[in-house]
This record gives C-alpha cells, sequence and structure tokens, in this order.
C-alpha cells in the first residue's frame, strides 16, 4: 500500500519530514530535516545509522544527542566499544533541569534475550531516572514505546514485543513526568503496513507528538 498524491505532496512541502525517496516497489524512505531553521549537524565522523550524533543551533540555544543505547545490539557492522553506552550510565552524568530533554527507547534489539533480562535492563534505567527526578524534577522524560512490526516469528514477533511494551510501561507508571508516547496504538490502526521501520507518515506523527510535549506553545 503506498500513499497518495496529496500525502506525497505535503511530505515533499513540510520540512520537518525531510527528503522523501520512492523506490517505485511500493516502499518509500526519507531523511528527515531537524525541526528547527537554523540547526546544524556536526559532522563527528560517526556513522549516521549508529552515531553517535549531534546538532545544534545557536540562536535558541539547543543542543541535540543521540546515540545508540549499549549492548545488547545487533548491526551488519562493528562499532568501536567507548561510542556504546548504556542508557542508565548516560542519565546518571545528565544534571537535568527545565531545559533538558531526555528521550529513549529500548526494545528492538533486546527481543532475542528473555523477558527477566529485560526487567532487570530496564529496572537500572528506572533506577536512573528515579535519582534524575530527584535532583531535577523539572526534568523532561519521554520514553517511546515500541511499534507493530506484523511479524509471527518465535522470536522478535509482535506478541512478544508486546509483552516487552507492557514491561516498560509499567516500571514507569508510578513516576510523575515521566511521558510515555504510545506508538504501538499509532501503528496497530494505521493504514500503512506494519513495519519494523515505520513509514514516514507514522515518523512525522510521533514528531509531532514529541514536539507537542517539549514545546506546547
Amino acid at each position: 500500500m503506498g500513499i497518495s498524491d496529496e500525502e506525497w505532496e505535503k511530505l515533499q512541502k513540510a520540512s520537518v519530514y525531510g527528503e522523501v525517496v520512492d523506490h517505485h516497489n511500493g516502499t518509500y524512505s526519507v531523511d528527515f530535516l531537524l525541526p528547527w531553521e537554523g540547526i546544524k549537524r556536526m559532522d563527528l565522523h560517526t556513522p549516521r545509522t549508529r552515531g553517535p550524533l549531534m546538532a545544534v543551533e545557536l540562536e535558541n540555544n539547543i543542543i541535540i544527542h543521540w546515540r545508540v543505547h549499549g549492548v545488547p545490539l545487533r548491526f551488519g557492522k562493528v562499532m568501536p566499544i567507548a561510542d556504546l553506552h548504556h542508557i542508565s550510565n548516560d542519565i546518571d552524568e545528565i544534571a537535568g533541569g527545565p531545559h533538558a530533554v531526555i528521550v529513549f527507547t529500548y526494545r528492538a534489539h533486546l527481543v532475542f534475550h528473555p523477558i527477566t533480562f529485560y526487567v532487570f535492563e530496564v529496572a537500572k534505567i528506572r533506577q536512573s531516572v528515579v535519582a534524575l527526578l530527584s535532583r531535577a524534577p523539572d526534568t523532561t522524560i519521554i520514553i517511546k514505546s515500541g511499534n507493530t512490526a506484523g511479524r509471527k516469528d518465535i522470536f522478535q514477533s509482535d506478541w512478544q514485543v508486546l509483552q516487552f511494551d507492557t514491561v516498560m510501561r509499567e516500571m514507569f507508571s508510578d513516576i510523575d513526568g515521566v511521558i510515555y508516547i504510545d506508538v504501538w496504538q499509532m501503528t496497530s490502526c494505521h493504514y500503512l503496513l506494519e513495519n519494523l521501520h515505520p513509514g514516514p507518515v507514522i515518523i512525522a506523527n510521533e514528531i509531532d507528538m514529541f514536539l507537542s510535549y517539549v514545546c506546547p506553545s
């Protein structure tokens, strides 16, 4: 299932979506632009698919850091051990405050491990989040849920990922100030075919939800 001509036109015109590529086989890819005018991606000489990545916007003093979470990971190519940071360790190093926003998702690369391992890993992240909110309660913490992928394998099936998603949701449900973006519901009822990497329309909706919490005005 493709997207309509009208949706295609909107994707091409809206700068937040970036450049959309039609592969002429029923699939599309999108190279996203960052959603602030004047923001610049810094060249850290690292792979764009694995990072770490950084972007800055000087006028409003915005800096964005992105990095992949620590092991377990499934990549076709290796990356330096020094670039592998566990989420909990990175959160422990952040001072926090009203201008700090932390966003993470932690699911897809964990599906080949038992749920007990996932609970243990999420518990460490939860401990770090609780400590951060204790020292800086006005920090914005956002968790992005997993999404449906239409897979029915024993491992990485939607059923298994849903169990992981439920664990993450429940373990943070009693912490005030933690925002949970429910992408699972978004993809399970969307007209696009389910995919491990959702289509550009869904990604755009995720960005809109994220920005509604970061800058609601």
